[in-house]
C-alpha cells in the first residue's frame, strides 16, 4: 500500500474515553468505526464524541455490556462486513503487575492480566492491517508475567495454556524451558502461619477439593483485615465503631451458613475448630467481655489465615492456573505455603506471538511532553504491522519536543481568571474571551474546532473549608504539596509521613504537570488561584482539545481525564503506523502543533 489518501476504519479496544482514538483521528486517517468499553460512564463519552451514534459500542450478541471477553470477534467482521486490510486496532488493556508483596492484598493475583490475553486474542480472530498497544512503562519488567493455565477451548484461558504455546510457536515444553521462555516460578500463597496448625496447613494442601473460603466478600475481607489491626495495636478489649460491629455480626451469620460444611477432625484441632474459635472470639468483640485476651486474638489470625488460605486456592483455581502445592517448613519460626507454576515474561510473548501470526513490531517506552503534551507520562506502546501487507517495518516515533517541553502555562492559564462551576446540575459551557494576541500553538491546538466564546466542562470540586484553607495556605507559602502545611493542618491524615507528594499538589506553572490521575481525589491546585483544578483543566494536561466533552458524574469525568492515553501521544504513534504503511498524515503533529520557529 503506498497512497497519500489512505483512509483506515479503526477499532478501539479497552477505549475508556476515548483519548487514544482522539490521537489517531486527528491524523486525518482513521475513522473509528467501534469500540469496546465496559464502563458506563466512559462509554456515554466515548458515544457523545462520536456524534451520538451508540451502534459504535460493539457488544456480544444478546448483552448490552460491553465486555471483551465475550465477544466472538470473528462473528463480527463478518457481520459488519469488514476488509480486514482496511482496519487498525488500538487499545490499552489493563495490566496488574504480579509481585509476591500482592499476598497482603485481597487479590493475589490479578485476573486484569488476562485482558492483554484478549487484546491480542482480537487481533488473532480480525488480523487487522496494522494495531497499537499502549499500557504501563513497567510492562516489560519481571513483575509483569503469565502463568500457564488449563487449556479452555473459546475461551481466554485457551491462550495461556501449554497446549496453545507449543503450537503458537511449534515447538515443545521443553525448548522453551531450555530457551528460558518459560519459567519455573513460584507464588507465596501465605507466611509466617501458625507452625502448631501445619497438619491443618498439609491436610488442606493434600486434600482434591478444598473448602470454600468461609469469607469471599471483599468488603468484608477488608472490614475483618482493619478490625484485626486494631485488636492488634490495643490492649484487652478494643472499642469498636457501631459500623464495625454491624459487619462483625455480618461476618458471623456467613460463618454459621459455612460452619456445617466443616468436619471435625478426632482428636485433632480441625479447620471446622479453627473457624468455631475465630467465631467465638469475633462474638466476645461485640459482647465487650473483658476475657477478650491474646488466646481470643490468636484464634482471631488462626481463622484469618485459615480463610486467606482458602482464597489464594480458589483463586488459583477461578484464573485456572496449573500449579502445585507445597510448604516450605525450613525456617525455624517461619511457614510458607507456596504455589509452584510456571510464568512468562508477558511482552516476550506478545512479540513472538505477533511475529508467529504475521506480523513485524517495534516497541518501548515513549514520554508524553516529547510530543506536545503539557505533562510528565510515559507509556508502553507496541507497533505492529502485517507483513504481507507492508514491505517496513513500524519504528516507534522520535521526540519532536527536546529542550523546551510545553508547560501548565501553555495549557491552562488562558483559564485562570474563569471561575469553575461546582454545581453539576446547572452545569453548562462558560463565556471564555478569546485573543489572537495570546494564541500560542498550543492554545490554537486547543481551541481548533471548539465553540467559539465557550469553554465546557469547567467544573471543580466543591471544596469543604479545611480544603479552602489548606489551598489557600499552600499558596500563600508558595508550597508544593501537602507537606508544606503546617502540622495543625495536616491533623486528619492518620499516618502524615506517609502522605505521597502528589496530594493537594500545587501545580507549577513553569513545568509539564506530573501524571494526571484522578486530580480531584489528590486534590491538586491552581498554580495562582487557592482552588481545586477542573475538568477542562485536568483534561488539557492530557492534551484533550477543548471540542472534546466528557460526561458522566463530577467524579466519573475526573476519573476519565485520569484513566486516558493523551491524545497527542496517540496522535504520534498514529503518525509512526502510518509511516511504515506508507501513508502521510493529512495533519502532521510537527506542522500543527510544533511549528514554533
Amino acid at each position: 500500500m503506498n497512497s497519500n489518501n489512505k483512509r483506515f476504519k479503526l477499532v478501539d479496544l479497552f477505549a475508556g474515553a476515548g483519548g487514544l482514538s482522539k490521537g489517531f483521528e486527528q491524523t486525518g486517517c482513521f475513522e473509528t468505526i467501534g469500540a469496546v468499553e465496559i464502563n458506563q460512564a466512559a462509554i456515554e463519552t466515548y458515544v457523545y464524541n462520536h456524534g451520538g451514534n451508540r451502534d459504535i459500542i460493539i457488544r456480544p450478541d444478546e448483552s448490552d455490556t460491553s465486555d471483551i471477553s465475550k465477544i466472538d470477534f470473528r462473528k463480527w467482521k463478518k457481520s459488519k462486513n469488514i476488509d480486514p486490510n482496511l482496519l487498525t486496532i488500538i487499545g490499552g488493556p489493563p495490566c496488574q503487575g504480579f509481585s509476591n508483596a500482592n499476598r497482603q492484598k485481597n487479590y493475589l493475583i490479578s485476573g486484569n492480566n488476562q485482558l492483554v490475553i484478549e487484546f491480542f486474542r482480537a487481533i488473532d480472530e480480525i488480523r487487522p492491517a496494522a494495531f497499537l498497544m499502549e499500557n504501563v512503562p513497567s510492562m516489560n519488567s519481571d513483575k509483569h508475567k503469565f502463568f500457564i493455565t488449563k487449556h479452555l477451548d473459546n475461551s481466554r484461558f485457551a491462550y495461556s495454556s501449554l497446549e496453545h504455546l507449543t503450537c503458537l510457536f511449534n515447538t515443545s515444553k521443553e525448548k522453551l524451558i531450555e530457551n528460558k521462555f518459560l519459567m519455573d516460578d513460584k507464588i507465596i500463597l501465605m507466611e509466617s502461619v501458625e507452625i502448631s496448625l501445619s497438619h491443618i496447613w498439609r491436610k488442606i494442601i493434600d486434600g482434591s477439593t478444598p473448602p470454600k473460603p468461609i469469607i469471599g466478600d471483599h468488603n468484608y475481607l477488608s472490614r475483618l483485615k482493619s478490625i484485626s489491626k486494631k485488636i492488634i495495636k490495643t490492649e484487652g478489649n478494643p472499642s469498636l465503631s457501631l459500623k464495625e460491629k454491624k459487619d462483625i455480626i455480618r461476618i458471623i451469620e456467613l460463618i454459621n451458613q459455612q460452619l456445617k460444611t466443616f468436619q471435625a477432625d478426632g482428636d485433632h484441632l480441625s479447620t471446622k475448630d479453627i473457624v468455631s474459635r475465630g467465631k467465638a472470639a469475633l462474638q466476645l468483640l461485640l459482647e465487650d467481655f473483658e476475657e477478650f485476651d491474646k488466646c481470643a486474638k490468636k484464634d482471631i489470625t488462626n481463622f484469618m489465615s485459615l480463610n486467606l488460605i482458602l482464597l489464594r486456592i480458589k483463586e488459583l483455581n477461578d484464573e485456572k492456573i496449573r500449579y502445585e502445592l507445597y510448604i516450605d517448613d525450613t525456617h525455624k519460626d517461619n511457614i510458607k505455603i507456596i504455589a509452584k507454576v510456571w510464568s512468562y515474561n508477558i511482552v516476550k510473548y506478545l512479540e513472538m506471538a505477533f511475529h508467529q501470526i504475521g506480523y513485524n513490531t517495534d516497541f518501548g517506552v515513549l514520554t508524553a511532553t516529547d510530543f506536545g503534551v503539557p505533562q510528565i507520562r510515559r507509556r508502553f506502546i507496541i507497533l505492529g504491522v502485517r507483513n504481507d501487507l507492508f514491505e517496513n517495518s513500524p519504528k516507534l516515533p522520535d521526540a519532536l519536543v527536546h529542550s523546551t517541553p510545553f508547560t501548565v502555562r501553555d495549557a491552562i492559564q488562558d483559564l485562570a481568571d474563569i471561575t469553575p462551576l461546582t454545581d453539576m446540575e446547572k452545569a453548562k459551557p462558560l463565556d471564555y474571551i478569546e485573543s489572537d494576541a495570546q494564541a500560542s500553538p498550543m492554545l490554537r491546538y486547543f481551541r481548533k474546532d471548539a465553540d467559539k466564546g465557550l469553554i465546557d466542562n469547567h467544573i471543580n470540586t466543591e471544596s469543604r473549608q479545611l480544603s479552602k484553607t489548606r489551598f489557600e495556605a499552600i499558596l500563600q507559602l508558595k508550597g508544593k504539596n501537602f507537606h508544606s502545611l503546617n502540622d495543625e493542618l495536616k491533623t486528619t491524615y492518620s499516618d502524615v509521613s506517609r502522605t505521597q507528594n502528589t496530594i493537594y499538589l500545587r501545580l507549577d506553572y513553569g513545568s509539564p504537570s506530573p501524571t494526571v490521575v484522578n486530580v480531584r481525589k489528590s486534590m491538586w491546585s491552581h498554580p495562582e488561584k487557592a482552588r481545586a483544578i477542573s475538568i477542562r483543566e485536568a483534561a488539557r494536561l492530557q492534551s484533550f482539545p477543548d471540542n472534546f466533552k466528557f460526561r458522566g458524574t463530577k467524579d466519573q469525568q475526573y476519573q476519565q481525564v485520569g484513566n486516558a492515553v493523551p491524545p497527542l501521544l496517540g496522535r504520534a504513534a498514529a503518525e509512526a503506523l502510518l509511516n511504515a504503511m506508507g501513508v502521510e498524515p493529512t495533519i502532521s503533529l510537527k506542522n500543527e502543533l510544533l511549528d514554533l520557529e
